[in-house]
């Protein structure tokens, strides 16, 4: 697989019981499935190779071996599939000394994000998580919180360009110290989603490190 940066090789066993060669006779065929995720915007170029060796008959008596290979380039462009606005906004205490000393009182923090399907094909949105840094904890105030009456999440269903919103309260802990970036701003935590397309293909991002506004 030749990725915008990088190319990346992919095995495929196609024969029984792993074996790496298969024999087929007059009218069989043989299936097999490649997996890769897609981590990159851009085009990309599925090449294949296939080696196989067929037998031919010489003078109607004679057998003999014919090795044969081919290769076949399959490109496609890889686009994003979903889109994250993130907004964080301040719940902490609006005094002067917890402006200027974070650990003066607890912070606490609401995040609310935005996810919008840019797929050409609705999307099941199947779990968003918000992985805290250590100095924090979160609550889910999301879908996965209420469940239907037969026991089973009602997971949002997008059509392309249908936006559904997420939200979680991070709140300080005692310990350890909070992180902060040279220009004031406190990390916090990065977000994860997982999906499923509607062929049933599973779909996930990790957003890079978020942080609060600048505190001054």
């Amino acid at each position: 697989m030749q990725a915008p940066t990088q190319t990346i090789p992919l095995d495929l066993t196609v024969a029984e019981k792993g074996q790496a060669t298969a024999r087929l006779e007059f009218g069989e065929s043989l299936q097999g499935i490649i997996r890769f995720d897609l981590k990159e915007e851009g085009n990309h170029v599925l090449a294949v190779s296939v080696s196989y060796t067929e037998t031919e008959s010489e003078d109607h008596e004679r057998l003999r071996d014919r090795s044969r290979t081919f290769r076949k380039l399959y490109q496609f462009i890889a686009g994003p599939c979903l889109n994250v606005r993130s907004k964080v906004s301040d719940l902490s205490p609006r005094g002067p000394e917890n402006r200027k000393h974070p650990s003066a009182e607890p912070m606490s923090f609401a995040l609310e994000a935005q996810l919008e399907n840019m797929a050409d094909g609705p999307i099941t949105l199947e779990k968003v998580s918000f992985s805290p840094k250590p100095s924090f904890t979160s609550a889910s105030i999301n879908w996965d919180v209420a469940w239907t009456d037969n026991g089973h999440m009602d997971c949002p269903f997008l059509m392309p360009r249908d936006v559904s919103q997420a939200a979680f309260l991070i709140k300080q802990q005692p310990k350890p110290k909070v992180e902060m970036t040279k220009d004031g701003r406190v990390t916090l935590g990065q977000l994860t989603i997982q999906w499923r397309t509607s062929m049933g293909d599973p779909g996930f991002l990790t957003t890079g490190w978020l942080t609060s506004r600048k505190r001054s």
